[in-house]
């Protein structure tokens, strides 16, 4: 049994851009001159906990979880990812590497199609425009993440080590609460903005990883990891701090909240801030879900010591123990120093459309399936060379995603756009996920009805469940959006 609190948090260094790159094609001048970076793949030891012998891992530049890149609104961005993994690597996963930008608005061929993966020694550069869609900003800034995307080994490319997150920025969220603007909301921001990113493992004696390739469930783990450590803690200053929530683990779901049931406020999903934030004491994560919240301890006295916990109990891949309760501490909060507070948070964020129903062109059915030990979607296997529909750019269509097997859940993401979730079950949807979103849960029986505008860009682009190991599994498909 592992001690809990003993090693400090690991807050993810920003990306540091590159001067120039070599052989840089014109194309990825389109937008203006673009802030560029490298991530680099390679082998990395990693020490989970203190009292754990280091740990082989596949990463960003050296780090696990990856440096966080910073993208703003209107500066282009590239990332040049070279791929230096041992070719001659035996094991679960495999070196040839994709790469996908989760939650960002990119053309197909940067968009990390599954098999459009680079070989060891080889490099790829990827175009992140940053540029407003029919001028609605109201899913642009917001908290994304970047990870591995190769065809039928996702989960364990990833399981590796191959994540890391993404802030994005324009001049409502600034990433300044000094910012002297009128528009800008003044948010946390800093030393106060922090990325939490939760995963979960499972070591062998000796530390390195344990996977089993051949659970088609997804695996959960028994260690409960926050941005690379197991159960660490921070030292936090009396005010505000805006952490940015990500559920980067292969299977696992989370009921996320405070020990002592304080509450905190919601200002921002997947797909960027809420009209208004909303105030409670708990949030459910699933894979690849994101949300930004905001912590006050500003009214603790020093010394207070609050746990940030999962409640959730689960020993199945497919789904969470429903009814049963199992406390997992993540992350110690140690209100320990005193600091200057300039942040707010404003009881209005911003204006998000409501979508014009009048204008749906399509109306669909996506519909997950279980067949002869793998998953399908409207019972399809992923096949790269068929789509499962086309669609139309400039478009907009309502899809219904439907869960009607076993009592598996499903958290079922889609590249090419955000949408904008109009019900569950026939019923309206919690004030939280009613921003723009990229993942969407849903449980065993249930349905949800969504509605996607296809605002820019045309090509093929996936939708997959995005728990890893059904994604692996065949539980894969694709749109096809013509323009």
């Amino acid at each position: 049994m592992l001690r809990p609190f003993v090693n400090p948090l690991i807050i993810p260094a920003n990306a540091v851009p590159a001067a120039t790159l070599s052989n840089l094609n014109g194309r990825y001048l389109e937008y203006g001159t673009p802030t560029c970076y490298v991530l680099e793949e390679q082998e990395s030891w990693h020490t989970f906990h203190r009292d754990l012998p280091p740990t082989k891992m596949w990463t960003y530049n050296g780090t696990f979880p990856g440096p966080v890149i910073t993208n703003r609104l209107r500066i282009p961005t590239v990332v040049r990812r070279i791929n230096n993994l041992n070719p001659n690597y035996r094991g679960f996963g495999i070196v040839e590497t994709a790469l996908h930008h989760h939650g960002g608005f990119q053309d197909p061929q940067d968009d990390g199609w599954p098999m459009d993966f680079i070989h060891p020694g080889e490099f790829k550069d990827y175009l992140i425009p940053n540029q407003v869609q029919r001028n609605d900003r109201s899913h642009w800034a917001c908290s994304t993440w970047y990870h591995d995307h190769v065809a039928d080994h996702t989960s364990g490319n990833v399981y590796h080590g191959l994540a890391g997150v993404t802030k994005q920025f324009d001049s409502l969220d600034s990433g300044d609460e000094r910012d002297p603007s009128p528009t800008a909301l003044r948010l946390p921001s800093g030393a106060y903005d922090i990325p939490l990113a939760f995963t979960d493992y499972i070591l062998n004696k000796d530390g390195s990883l344990y996977f089993d390739q051949f659970n088609d469930n997804g695996q959960v783990g028994d260690l409960f990891v926050v941005n690379g450590k197991v159960q660490p803690f921070l030292n936090v200053a009396r005010r505000k701090y805006r952490f940015r929530l990500l559920c980067a683990s292969q299977a696992r779901h989370y009921n996320i909240r405070l020990s002592n049931g304080a509450p905190f406020q919601i200002i921002s999903g997947d797909g960027g801030l809420l009209s208004a934030p909303v105030t409670t004491t708990s949030i459910y994560l699933v894979p690849g879900e994101r949300y930004d919240i905001v912590a006050d301890f500003s009214t603790y006295m020093l010394g207070t010591q609050i746990a940030l916990i999962n409640d959730l109990d689960q020993t199945d891949g497919n789904k969470p123990n429903v009814g049963k309760i199992n406390i997992q501490p993540l992350l110690l909060f140690v209100v320990n120093f005193d600091a200057d507070d300039s942040s707010r948070v404003p009881s209005v964020l911003q204006t998000i459309p409501t979508p014009d129903l009048s204008q749906i062109v399509a109306t669909r059915n996506i519909e997950f399936h279980r067949s002869n030990g793998a998953w399908l979607i409207n019972k399809r296997f992923w096949d790269p060379e068929v789509p499962l529909f086309q669609s139309r750019l400039g478009t907009s269509e309502r899809w219904r995603i439907i869960n009607g097997s076993g009592g598996w859940h499903h958290p079922f993401h889609i590249h090419v756009e955000n949408f904008q979730i109009l019900s569950r079950n026939g019923k309206s949807v919690p004030h939280h996920q009613r921003g723009r979103k990229d993942v969407l849960n849903i449980p065993g029986g249930e349905y949800a009805d969504i509605y996607i505008h296809f605002y820019k860009y045309a090509g093929k682009y996936a939708l997959h469940c995005h728990n890893l190991g059904h994604e692996d599994l065949a539980m894969m498909g694709w749109v096809n959006v013509q323009p």
